[in-house]
């Protein structure tokens, strides 16, 4: 635990879980918004990830492959969550056709990536897909938000906050997972590790951006 990366991955998960805290409280408290049921889903399997991460570093020489395995589940229950959120997000049945087809598309593509994966090795190529699939839901809703005219303030829309913090981290994380071989290749190991820690970074800021969302929710009316 002698780098940026670790440090950061350290500062994430005490993030993440003050995420967790926030979003069990606004479960609790029954909203009527649809899209937030189960969202303590989210920063809970960002946490579990986080550990994950924290165990593989220090009994890496152990369980490595255990470790990456665990990993690549909790990334793919991840996705479903996004989809889930997605789905309950939007109300046309062409956006249901649509989110459904991306999401069959990624599972595709992160299937042949993972079969052509080495155990021993972090998959971040498939990371690097379902960032994708994530990044073109967020797209869309923004699409679909700016083609109609907001008749509200969008500022207090938790979704609004919610998704702007999910688009900044898998679209500016994208190049850091496609790009990792590369880098390590090409620099030293710990040299690595800390470029990598700016990906580490923006899953802190997308969490800040949910906290954001969290306050929103706060300030609304129960269901």
């Amino acid at each position: 635990m002698n780098n940026l990366n670790d440090t950061v991955i350290f500062i994430g998960t005490l993030i993440i879980f003050i995420s967790l805290i926030f979003s069990l409280f606004i479960h609790k408290r029954k909203y009527f918004n649809n899209y937030l049921i189960g969202f303590f889903f989210c920063p809970l399997i960002a946490l579990m990830i986080s550990v994950n991460t924290i165990s593989l570093t220090i009994f890496i020489k152990d369980q490595k492959i255990l470790n990456y395995s665990i990993q690549n589940i909790l990334l793919l229950l991840d996705l479903i969550f996004w989809r889930i959120f997605f789905l309950n997000l939007f109300k046309e049945n062409i956006d249901f056709r649509r989110v459904n087809g991306v999401f069959i598309v990624t599972l595709i593509l992160a299937f042949i990536s993972y079969l052509f994966n080495d155990l021993s090795n972090p998959n971040l190529h498939t990371l690097s897909i379902f960032n994708i699939c994530k990044t073109i839901f967020c797209i869309y809703y923004f699409y679909k938000l700016f083609k109609n005219i907001p008749n509200k303030n969008i500022k207090l829309e938790p979704a609004f906050w919610i998704i702007t913090g999910l688009l900044f981290y898998s679209v500016l994380s994208i190049p850091f997972y496609t790009l990792h071989s590369f880098i390590r290749s090409r620099f030293s190991d710990i040299f690595a590790r800390n470029i990598f820690a700016i990906s580490n970074i923006l899953i802190i800021v997308m969490h800040i951006f949910f906290i954001k969302a969290y306050l929103c929710i706060i300030q609304q009316p129960k269901a």
